[in-house]
């Protein structure tokens, strides 16, 4: 099925230096560039936008290579996302918009900092969203997790089972999303992620497996 992708990397990567992560090399090529692939190499992502800072779209180009952006010229678009990430997307959103994207496909949202999602992964949220409308990937929470209130006193137990770790692409019908960023306002930036934006506009979530190699890099350390 046809689809859309924006990929968020407008970030100050602080907590990994101040130094631009997503374009720290892994494997011979920039991080970014993994993550790009992902969609660029599907046979059905109609178009893909790269969210990177205010003023960063030379930065993000000579990160890439003229080699990775001449060969999915067409389909690779960029974008100035926002001091918050709600605001990154939105940008994504409108640049897909503008870029005479069909309303009715689905639109894949991924962190640009996430270069190991596969394919297969990928393909379990484009039919999540597909049957439902949204879909997103979530693992199974090993840790105990405890909720604490302002002065850092346990407050409440949940039960592990009922807890997932929630990760990205998450997958959303394109119009609804746009329409649920722009019907929220300045509220957006309290979401930490679309599906809770998604939620907030009063849409359900389905959840699909995730994969723990689907990690996040954040911090130095995680790039080794």
């Amino acid at each position: 099925m046809p689809f859309l992708a924006v990929v968020a990397a407008a970030g100050k990567s602080s907590r990994f230096g101040g130094i631009k992560k997503e374009y720290r090399l892994l494997h011979g090529k920039p991080v970014l560039a993994h993550s790009l692939s992902l969609f660029l190499d599907h046979d059905d992502c109609v178009l893909c936008v790269a969210v990177v800072p205010p003023g960063g779209v030379p930065d993000a180009r000579a990160a890439l290579g003229h080699g990775f952006t001449a060969r999915y010229a067409g389909r690779l678009l960029f974008a100035e996302g926002g001091t918050e990430r709600a605001d990154s997307v939105l940008a994504g959103l409108r640049a897909l918009e503008a870029a005479g994207a069909d309303p009715e496909q689905l639109v894949l949202v991924h962190d640009g900092a996430r270069p190991f999602a596969s394919a297969a992964l990928l393909s379990r949220v484009l039919d999540g969203c597909a049957e439902t409308g949204a879909c997103v990937p979530g693992v199974l929470v090993t840790d105990t997790i405890k909720r604490v209130d302002a002065a850092g006193f346990v407050v409440e137990h949940p039960p592990r089972a009922f807890l997932r770790a929630v990760q990205t692409p998450q997958g959303f019908r394109f119009r609804e999303l746009l329409d649920a960023y722009l019907r929220l306002g300045p509220a957006r930036t309290e979401a930490t992620d679309d599906a809770e934006l998604w939620s907030r506009a009063g849409r359900s979530v389905m959840l699909a497996e995730g994969e723990r190699s689907n990690v996040k890099i954040t911090f130095p350390e995680d790039l080794p």
